[in-house]
Formats: C-alpha cells, structure tokens, sequence
C-alpha cells in the first residue's frame, strides 16, 4: 500500500454486490467497530459502491458504518465523486458483460483523483492462458482475458509501490450451492477432468489476508518504515492452498468433513454444470442469508460470507468454469505460501472447511 502520509481518510470497497465485496466490507468495517487498530486515524471510512442500495443486506452494511454510494460505472464523471478524499481503492470487478470498460473507468477517475494505492482482486491463472495452448482469437478465456487486461491496466496507470494485485483460487463457499448433492446424494459434480490438479480456498481467509495486508502496509506508511517488511509492498500476491489437490482427492476431503466417507466425483460438462447453477439461482433456499452467526478466527462462515443465488449471473458461471477449463489444460497447479505469510498461520484446508461448517451445509440439503 501506499507509503506516503496523508490527510485522506476513506478506503473504497468496490462491487459490495458481489460475495467478496460483501465479505471485505464487513470485515473492513468490523475492524474499525471492534478498533482493532487503536493507533488508527479515528475519522476513517468505508466507502462502499454498488449498483444497487435497495436490500437488507447492504442496510446491515450502512447501519455497521458503511459510506454507501449507487454508483453507474460506465458514468467516469459520477466515478470521480465517488473517489474524492479517498486514499485507497479495492477493485473487485464486476460480474457484468462491461467489466472491462466499468474497471477502466473506474481506474481512470482513481487517478484523476490522486487516489495512493489501489488493489485488484483476480483470479490464480490469469496470466497463464497464453500457456495452455488457446488461440489468440479463440473466446475459450474471455473473462479470464478481460481480468487480465485489467491487471495490465492497473499496472500501467498505478505503477511502482502505487498498486498490488490479490489472486486468488476459487472459493470454498461456492459449493454451498452444490450442497443439495453432497448432502443429498453423496456426489460431488464439476466440469473438471478428476486427475488434474487445482486448488480452491476458503474466502474468509482470503478476506482475512486482505485486511491484514492493508493494515500492515498503512501501518509502516504510517510510521514511515515502508523497508520494514517487502513483503508487504509486493505487486502480485498468489493467495492459494500450499498444495493442489486432484477432484477426487477433494471428493474425499469433503466427504470426511462431511462425515461422508463415501463421497464420489463425477466429472460433468461445462453446459451441465451450467445449467446446474442456473437452477440453483432460483432456487428458494438461495434467496436470502441466513441468520448465521459464524466465527471468522475458526473459519465458520456466517450471513456475510454465504452465497445468495443472485450472485449467479452469466460472467460469474462462465469465469468459474473458465477456472475449471484452465486446469484440464494444466495451468492450476499454482501454489504459494503468501497467504500462509498474510494470516501468520496455516489457511483452512479443506476437510477443515467442511469440518467447520457442516452444519452450515446441512441447511441447503
């Protein structure tokens, strides 16, 4: 993060519509109600920008402290307002058929602002396409293509110690929409070849490195000791599994989390899986969080970090089996142990996961 002193004091959380801008905003916020950082400016904010205010669960968001903005991102000029005395800036890109040009607006009017630092969330593998063999017409990565365009942009309008990029692996809470066949039917189904390898981690771990990562670079830009630690001032950041994993190796780690020992895989095609998540969209038990009240210090997931049904829309569905596409061709066995060094302790592995939070599953059987 930025390594100079500085009067501004908000941090803007992009896309709190999604389910990671959800759970960074909560967990930003939560800090600052729990003053877990008591030499912190006291005046600071959190600005959160959305598409939509309307919902309880961004009203829960506001009444916690959140500065909440329904923001056009195709509008540069509305973009601008919504950075004005902001320090740092959280990109997660949105899940739409213009993020490309959203997220290069949204860059722009960031810099026109003088905004210090900005952090990109990404996804592991992005820069590993041009490996798996795809043709530069082919429209087999399209996402994937398009989150590293922004990476690129960042680096080019955000460059030196100005920028980070945060990839990271897909997230363990995806399969709660997968619940009603690991609970019901004992299956896990996905649109992956059972003997490659790959890696998915828990999001409240991500989330939890994120935070720990702002705070410490604030803190030696602060105190003016930004040599203290280089670690902390990296541009790239892999958040990933210290291993990967094949898929029916994880059936088996999910099924023993579960209390499931029988657990099987089945490899199903990317229109299967499609479709299969386009009916869990609808699906009632989906449609509102549930009053869950998890403990993020030993992984359980609680209202802020369960997925709702209307995060699935057509770029969400397609970037995850663009995951899933990029690992039959070998480019997901990507591993780091920069989570591991952001959260000063192993992450939770899978069994761990399920293990944790098996009760939480047992609601969508």
């Amino acid at each position: 993060m930025s390594q100079q002193t500085t009067s501004k004091n908000i941090c803007v959380i992009t896309n709190v519509d999604s389910l990671l801008g959800y759970a960074l905003a909560y967990r930003f916020l939560e800090a600052i109600r729990n003053n877990e950082d008591p030499s912190a400016d006291s005046k600071r904010k959190i600005r959160i920008l959305c598409r939509d205010t309307q919902g309880l669960e961004l009203k829960r968001l506001e009444e916690m402290g959140a500065d909440l903005m329904k923001v056009n991102y195709k509008e540069e000029e509305k973009l601008r307002e919504a950075m004005k005395n902001v320090r740092a800036v959280i990109l997660i890109p949105e899940n739409s058929s213009g993020r490309l040009k959203e997220a290069e607006n949204l860059i722009k009017a960031a810099k026109h602002q003088d905004v210090e630092h900005l952090a990109l969330m990404s996804f592991v593998g992005v820069d590993r396409i041009h490996k798996s063999g795809e043709d530069a017409n082919s429209s087999e990565f399209r996402n994937f293509k398009e989150y590293h365009q922004i990476e690129k942009k960042v680096k080019e309008t955000f460059g030196g110690n100005k920028h980070c990029i945060v990839r990271h692996q897909v997230f363990n809470q995806l399969y709660y929409f997968m619940a009603p066949r690991l609970e019901g039917q004992n299956q896990l189904l996905l649109p992956v070849k059972k003997d490659v390898k790959w890696g998915s981690v828990n999001m409240i771990d991500v989330v939890e490195a994120v935070y720990r990562l702002a705070r410490k670079s604030h803190e030696q830009a602060r105190n003016n000791t930004p040599d203290a630690d280089p670690f902390y001032h990296k541009n790239v950041y892999e958040l990933t599994m210290e291993r990967t994993m094949n898929a029916e190796n994880m059936a088996r780690e999910i099924g023993q989390g579960l209390d499931r020992e029988d657990m099987q895989y089945e490899e199903i095609s990317g229109s299967d899986f499609r479709k299969y998540l386009e009916s869990m969209k609808e699906d009632k038990r989906f449609r509102e969080r549930p009053d869950a009240h998890g403990d993020p210090r030993e992984g359980r997931d609680g209202w802020w970090s369960i997925p709702l049904g209307k995060f699935l829309n057509d770029q969400n569905i397609e970037t995850m089996i663009e995951f899933w596409r990029l690992a039959c061709k070998g480019q997901q066995d990507v591993h780091s142990d920069d989570l591991h060094k952001l959260l000063d302790r192993q992450p939770q592995n899978l069994k761990q996961y399920f293990k944790t939070n098996r009760e939480q599953f047992r609601r969508f059987k």
